[in-house]
């Protein structure tokens, strides 16, 4: 909460309550005690008025999908009540401008409302960063009925938005992706060599006539055709080392950087399966968690539930993390490339590892 003193109005207050003081003490009489009485209760009356004001003001905000995308534009949509019957003299409402645009809304926009009032506004709102914070009205600044001072206030009920990053190629510019799946030693789901392999299976129409297997189908008495050897590629692991909860989870410096750090993940993820390479995410979800992308619908899975789905839910989960780290940033591998992503890294440091 933050006042703002009205000095003309305090000090026209303060002399017209001088005034009142000196007629009372000169001239007494009920007239005059009953004036200054009345200009002394102005201002606890004031404040009451205004504490009032706030606490009979409903504010309700909704955007009309569950969870947006960063950039993309959504209805907004937020029902302003004064539920007393006391009006509400010039409230000001401010916007949450630093993370969301509100287009048909002006920033300071002054509403008055009368007893009992709604108000309904609407606009297009698009998100700026990824992750899970509040959006839209911040806080509210209520007048005094008799211009002494300005009270800003935060807003009764915020409204969090879940913002999903959007799917960029900013992972393989960093990672080279494509070089460390061609050094890499791990057998793909989806692509295969051209030489055939060991396995074999009974001939279908379209097969190579080059892929039979004469040994065999003369054996089985049918056609048999030898089955390509599946790619050979390395395993991928991530390991998400999601930087501590500030304080405040609002602070724009955190929502940048968690911004820039889901974006990535999830362009890492999505280019390595794009390319048939299973990708094991290790990272904190209250605790440590596992999850395996290695098709489509499981990365859409993880793509719903990467904006509000990493967080510590202890300190011994934020300990395991930094030690699991630890460990691999100082250990060799022989069938895996771990890949450590760094939230919360320093000037001069890296914001990724390749440990293989």
């Amino acid at each position: 909460m933050k006042i703002h003193i009205h000095k003309r109005g305090i000090i026209l207050y303060l002399f017209i309550l001088l005034l009142s003081l000196i007629f009372a003490s000169f001239y007494g009489g009920p007239v005059s005690f009953v004036w200054l009485y009345a200009v002394i209760l102005i201002l606890p009356l004031s404040i009451l008025y205004t504490f009032l004001n706030y606490q009979f003001l409903r504010i309700f905000q909704e955007v009309e999908v569950h969870k947006l995308t960063r950039g993309e534009t959504h209805s907004y949509r937020v029902l302003i009540e004064n539920d007393s019957i006391l009006p509400i003299y010039k409230m000001s409402i401010l916007l949450l401008a630093d993370r969301c645009s509100l287009y048909e809304i002006e920033n300071g926009k002054e509403l008055s409302l009368e007893s009992f009032e709604k108000v309904e506004l609407s606009s297009g709102i698009s998100c700026k960063y990824a992750g899970a914070y509040n959006v839209g009205i911040e806080k509210i600044s209520l007048s005094d009925p008799f211009g002494l001072y300005q009270v800003l206030l935060s807003i009764p009920y915020s409204f969090k938005a879940i913002v999903k990053p959007q799917i960029t190629d900013v992972a393989n510019k960093a990672l080279e992706i494509e070089n460390l799946i061609n050094n890499s030693g791990l057998k793909s789901h989806k692509l295969f060599e051209e030489i055939p392999g060991s396995e074999v299976r009974p001939y279908q129409v379209g097969d190579n006539l080059h892929s039979i297997n004469w040994k065999v189908s003369a054996k089985q008495s049918e056609l048999m055709v030898r089955l390509p050897e599946k790619m050979e590629k390395r395993t991928v692991t991530l390991l998400l080392d999601a930087a501590a909860e500030p304080d405040s989870k609002q602070d724009v410096t955190y929502l940048k950087r968690r911004d820039y750090f889901l974006e990535f993940i999830i362009s890492a993820a999505w280019n390595f399966g794009e390319q048939g390479v299973p990708v094991k995410l290790i990272y904190p979800s209250g605790q440590i968690t596992q999850y395996t992308v290695d098709s489509y619908d499981s990365f859409m899975e993880f793509y719903s539930v990467v904006a509000d789905g990493i967080f510590y839910g202890s300190d011994k989960a934020f300990k395991d993390v930094k030690k699991l780290v630890k460990e691999r940033m100082t250990s060799v591998y022989e069938n895996d490339t771990w890949i450590i992503i760094k939230e919360d890294y320093n000037p001069g440091e890296a914001f990724y590892t390749i440990c293989d």
